[in-house]
């Protein structure tokens, strides 16, 4: 398998896409990097909306893959 541009994310970033996961929709999100958000965004991974910050569907699968592969351990939520 080839590994793409996002497979090595910073731990920066990685927590924020982490705290995405976890947001639950009608509740405040928890401290985002807004550094770190954006360049989720400009990655797919993220997006900004009238809701604030959220996880998109191609951050979800990263965050699985990573989970899957015992990468990361700890990512609640992630349907």
């Amino acid at each position: 398998m080839t590994q793409t541009h996002t497979d090595a994310l910073p731990d920066g970033h990685l927590r924020a896409l982490q705290s995405l996961a976890e947001r639950q929709p009608g509740q405040d999100s928890n401290f985002i990097n807004i550094a770190a958000a954006q360049a989720l965004t400009s990655l797919g991974l993220a997006r900004h909306g009238g809701g604030g910050w959220e996880i998109t569907p191609l951050g979800r699968n990263h965050l699985l893959r990573l989970v899957s592969s015992g990468d990361v351990e700890g990512v609640a939520n992630l349907r």
